[in-house]
């Protein structure tokens, strides 16, 4: 897995805790939220639906002790109707679970 678009200075010239225009991300849940193996899935109707790959913004990146990435995001999580039920912002997340999310391309 590569995470170029990080950059050698933790992309477009930031590092540390430096702030940068918040950048459109996708953040997958299922690496942000991991379950045990061993977990005994259920439906739970009006629980936080914490799977899948959701649209965030990424406010800045930070370097951990041992060398890792991680973006500061702001997203939006919703319950198992799509109704948004909390917002995390300045929420860590390692860096293997955010993609850029690019604007679509315009027909023409």
């Amino acid at each position: 897995m590569t995470l170029g678009w990080i950059g050698a200075n933790g992309g477009e010239g930031i590092t540390g805790g430096q702030a940068i225009r918040a950048r459109a991300v996708w953040i997958d849940l299922d690496m942000m939220f991991p379950l045990p193996p061993d977990h005994r899935r259920r439906v739970v109707a009006d629980g936080l639906d914490l799977t899948g790959r959701v649209p965030g913004m990424l406010k800045r990146w930070v370097r951990g002790s041992r060398g890792e990435w991680y973006g500061v995001v702001w997203v939006p999580i919703s319950d198992g109707s799509g109704d948004v039920r909390l917002t995390l912002d300045d929420h860590l997340v390692p860096a293997v679970a955010l993609r850029p999310r690019l604007a679509p391309r315009s027909a023409g």
